[in-house]
């Protein structure tokens, strides 16, 4: 009997965590789907996958609590034991709270939502699925192009993702032993279906902090997931793979590249 790839994807039902599912899917991967309250968008998902002939298992818990945790850990427990050709070789770890609070508005509440689903959930899951995981297999954690430029309006959101990964780099070494790779995807601003995104002038916002233009597709970021889980980056771990589209390099719009530029 051949053994059957599981996969774990928090936050699955959003424009990544979907693209994330469906592409996996596609690779012959069995995806528990996490998510938390969005039960038409899981429905959807689920019934969409298993219309292509894949294996979807649709978990709704909230990883911002303790107790959503251990459901999410139960739940792929009782799977691997009712399963035994099952056998769990990848995390991402993509839920997230997204934007906000600015430093000024933030408050203490807040920050630790924050922390506690963006930071606290990926640890603890990073540390509870890896004891589950057989030599090869492979931890994703979803980071943000905000954690590498001033975001005083989104502080405590960038402070998490900076904090993902700091926990990419250190846990890579501490699962290293077990054969387990891990690392971090660094998207830029991404196109999740919300009504934003065909603004123009938030979308001509957006696209200004990134080199190459414009902003990403889920797809894309998808797709550098899967690279980093699959044998092809076999040598790969602690690393951090930049799909910003080049935000990260602190270009802001059309601006000279140096202030001789500006000199007369």
């Amino acid at each position: 009997m051949s053994t059957k790839r599981v996969v774990v994807v928090t936050g699955a039902t959003g424009g990544i965590g979907s693209a994330v599912c469906r592409t996996l899917s596609r690779e012959g991967y069995a995806v528990v789907a996490h998510y938390r309250g969005s039960h038409d968008k899981a429905r959807e998902l689920g019934e969409s996958l298993a219309q292509e002939g894949h294996v979807c298992h649709l978990v709704n818990s909230d990883l911002s609590v303790d107790a959503g945790v251990d459901d999410l850990v139960g739940y792929v427990d009782d799977l691997l034991a009712k399963q035994s050709s099952h056998s769990l070789v990848a995390l991402v770890n993509n839920a997230a709270k997204l934007l906000g609070p600015s430093f000024f508005d933030a408050t203490s509440e807040q920050f630790d939502e924050y922390f506690r689903l963006n930071a606290k959930a990926p640890f603890f899951l990073s540390q509870q699925f890896s004891l589950r995981m057989p030599p090869g297999a492979s931890v994703v954690n979803v980071s943000s192009a905000s954690a590498h430029f001033s975001s005083p309006g989104d502080i405590v959101y960038a402070m998490t993702k900076a904090t993902v990964e700091s926990l990419t780099k250190n846990m890579a070494e501490a699962v290293a032993s077990r054969g387990i790779r891990v690392n971090a995807v660094i998207p830029g601003f991404t196109d999740n279906g919300h009504h934003a995104f065909q603004d123009p002038t938030v979308r001509e916002y957006m696209s200004g902090f990134a080199v190459l233009g414009d902003i990403s597709t889920p797809e894309t970021v998808a797709d550098a997931i899967a690279f980093l889980l699959s044998d092809k980056a076999g040598r790969t771990t602690g690393s951090m793979l930049d799909v910003s589209g080049g935000s990260t390099l602190s270009a802001r719009g059309h601006r000279a590249s140096t202030v001789r530029h500006l000199l007369p």
